[in-house]
């Protein structure tokens, strides 16, 4: 359970992070701030990620769950298109991220 709250966190800042520099226009502002320490924590969650999980499920796992994550925030709180294209991806992601971290128990 410890290592579901651990990837939960480190989406969430990560997704989070793009999220508030998205709308920050890249420049330099609150939110620009704001979404730059967000993701810079979501980052060194990441090396917590690499020293208590093998590489070979984390990356794969993070990489599928931060995908899964930015779909959401684009559809969700930035108005984008949701088209059967992407959600049948993002439901391939997520039987991969379960097939790869249920098994790496």
């Amino acid at each position: 359970m410890k290592s579901v709250a651990l990837f939960t966190v480190y989406v969430l800042l990560s997704a989070f992070g793009l999220y508030k520099i998205k709308l920050s226009d890249m420049g330099f502002n609150p939110g620009f701030v704001i979404g730059f320490c967000s993701y810079l924590a979501g980052f060194l969650l990441w090396f917590v990620i690499l020293k208590t999980h093998s590489l070979s499920v984390a990356f794969p796992v993070a990489a599928g769950a931060l995908i899964v994550a930015t779909q959401l925030v684009g559809f969700f709180l930035l108005g984008e298109s949701a088209t059967l294209q992407k959600e049948l991806g993002v439901a391939l992601i997520i039987v991969g991220i379960t097939v790869l971290f249920v098994g790496a128990r």
